[in-house]
């Protein structure tokens, strides 16, 4: 079962409402359990969008300029199916094994290694070329990939994406202007190899100005490039130069976590709304970062959250900032069966 709880202003959480809420609500679809498996999700601004096991991807929140790929309403409050594109070569639907989101773009990988982007941006975010900003409908980038150097994964930011390629180099475009694609330029219009990596990366996420890259994990290779003109929380000062034996990374707005081998979380970066785990966080299996808060599945099969909870994200309690800090809250999930 698939449950959704947090900021639903524009009807992201796919609860056929776009009230906020604090604690995990099933996603239903004509009132009963969605039919599917959720295997990726990832969130943009204010929609969301689900890869599930059936091979559907779904989209859900604000559609006002194409995000969701939905050409005929500005906004859904239920997950709907996006029109896959038609793979050229075998002239059936493009077989889709991932997804990413930015703040305002969905981006589809399919199994032959093809980007397809819908939405907008106004600083080549959506790789299609200069001076193209918006698409409401799914568009393949050019310029991705080739003859051994297929795309494997992508990662969004808030205003910038990296496609991981098979033979470990990373290719990105949108805002650029921090740094966080290697040269500080203020707009990358279509796909470029991201300079100044030493190792062969095998994982990439993206901050909000900033992309967190990993060799492999028995290497300790990472680095971080960006914040460059402004590091104002140290997310690129205050990394760590190697870590050996990690499970995943991942970035919020404004810092970077490296869930380690061992369970233990290794944080840095913007704190002030609380966004570091606290010191007395249990061992953890899984970790997944938003705008400024963190979810974490426990070893204990509990889930904690902390950080930024102004609109629900974070469960409750909160305190009087909104947040939880130095602290985390954990979620229950109440069957719908009792």
């Amino acid at each position: 079962m698939f449950y959704a709880f947090g900021s639903n202003g524009s009807g992201q959480l796919g609860l056929g409402h776009t009230e906020d809420v604090s604690s995990p609500q099933l996603v239903s679809i004509e009132g009963n359990p969605a039919p599917w498996t959720v295997k990726q999700l990832a969130a943009g601004g204010n929609h969301t969008v689900i890869l599930c096991d059936d091979g559907g991807v779904r989209v859900t929140g604000n559609n006002e300029d194409g995000r969701c790929g939905l050409k005929s309403t500005k906004q859904v409050t239920h997950f709907f199916d996006i029109e896959l594109p038609v793979d050229e070569a075998s002239g059936k639907l493009i077989e889709v094994v991932g997804v990413a989101a930015g703040w305002s773009t969905t981006f589809l990988l399919s199994s032959t290694g093809v980007v397809y982007v819908c939405g907008s941006g106004s600083d080549g975010e959506l790789g299609l070329g200069h001076g193209l900003t918006q698409a409401e409908s799914l568009q393949q980038i050019p310029g991705l990939g080739g003859p051994g150097a297929d795309v494997v994964a992508i990662t969004s930011g808030m205003a910038h994406t990296v496609a991981l390629l098979s033979n470990g180099e990373l290719h990105g475009w949108g805002k650029g202007r921090r740094g966080q694609l290697g040269d500080s330029v203020d707009a990358v219009w279509q796909p470029q190899v991201i300079p100044g990596i030493a190792f062969k990366a095998s994982q990439v996420v993206c901050g909000k100005d900033f992309t967190i890259v990993a060799g492999r994990p028995d290497t300790g290779d990472l680095i971080v490039l960006g914040a460059h003109k402004d590091d104002r929380f140290r997310v690129a000062a205050d990394a760590p130069t190697s870590v050996h034996s990690w499970r995943s990374i991942a970035a919020s707005w404004g810092s970077g976590y490296i869930l380690e081998s061992t369970g233990d979380i290794t944080a840095w970066g913007r704190n002030d709304h609380g966004q570091l785990p606290a010191e007395d966080l249990p061992k953890t299996q899984a970790l997944a970062a938003g705008s400024e808060h963190c979810l974490a599945l426990m070893n204990n099969g509990q889930v904690a959250a902390w950080g930024w909870g102004e609109h629900g994200n974070c469960g409750t309690p909160l305190d009087a900032r909104g947040d939880v800090k130095a602290a985390y809250n954990t979620i229950e999930v109440l069957h719908p069966n009792g």
